[in-house]
């Protein structure tokens, strides 16, 4: 049998006594900000690998002060809370600090409550670049519906926009990987964003034998793994193959068409 009841009362003296950050209840002490934090290795290594690593005894000593210096104290407090009590105060200040913290240290629960929290997020063309980095940095889930969506709204406007021409590789390789309306002008924004970062490579050198059409494909093709070639409408590849040939060998146009005929076929 189990008393839910003793459960709940447990936990809230445990959090109760973290607020009361008494240091007799504590066996480990944080410095953060010139402020001291108290809290327990059982409950901190078993939230946390990191904090499991940093407190082993081979890195800290019983009664070592471990500095904090990544982080706010505020935040750092938020954090050690939420081991406590498995509640967290998140808001637009405090948001990439804990989501950064979640990451760093492990704790999946806190990173699910950030992504969820930023996938309310009024996204807009002026921050979509932002949310895609931050999706691409810490691996999100829930921020990528939103982002389609925007995406799938406003396609025009943002494979257009000057940030989305000037992208740097991780927002591009993002961008293709998401669930977007048309794999034809997918592409199409593609190349047209390798076609400027091979304009502004042109401008930089001085190589007086630079090929456009290698710096182009250079540029492609980290990304062009992430491309579905072979669920394109046949009549857009068919122009692509020919007037994009220098970008595929032999063996990809092969393999590509190949698909299209076994499809015909089973239809």
């Amino acid at each position: 049998m189990c008393s839910k009841d003793f459960l709940q009362e447990m936990q809230r003296k445990f959090n109760e006594a973290f607020e009361s950050q008494i240091p007799e209840l504590f066996d480990i002490v944080f410095d953060v900000d010139g402020q001291k934090l108290y809290a327990d290795k059982l409950r901190l290594t078993l939230a946390s690998t990191t904090f499991e690593s940093m407190l082993s005894d081979r890195w800290t000593s019983k009664n070592d002060i471990i500095s904090i210096k990544d982080y706010l104290f505020n935040d750092f407090k938020e954090l050690l809370s939420f081991i406590y009590s498995g509640k967290c105060n998140l808001n637009d200040s405090n948001i990439m600090a804990m989501l950064d913290m979640a990451e760093f240290y492990q704790i999946k629960h806190l990173k699910e409550l950030c992504d969820a929290y930023l996938s309310r997020a009024d996204i807009k063309l002026t921050n979509i670049f932002d949310f895609m980095e931050i999706s691409n940095k810490y691996l999100m889930k829930q921020i990528k519906k939103p982002i389609q969506d925007f995406i799938n709204q406003q396609f025009t406007g943002f494979v257009k926009s000057y940030e989305f021409l000037n992208a740097n590789k991780t927002i591009i390789e993002e961008f293709v990987s998401y669930d977007l309306i048309s794999l034809n002008e997918i592409f199409q924004a593609v190349y047209e964003w390798a076609e400027v970062q091979a304009v502004k490579i042109q401008k930089e050198s001085n190589d007086e034998t630079f090929y456009m059409n290698d710096a182009i494909k250079t540029q492609l093709a980290e990304v062009f793994p992430y491309i579905l070639f072979k669920k394109m409408e046949l009549r857009f590849f068919n122009t692509l193959a020919i007037s994009k040939a220098f970008l595929f060998t032999s063996d990809q146009l092969n393999d590509i068409f190949n698909s299209y005929v076994k499809c015909e076929f089973l239809i």
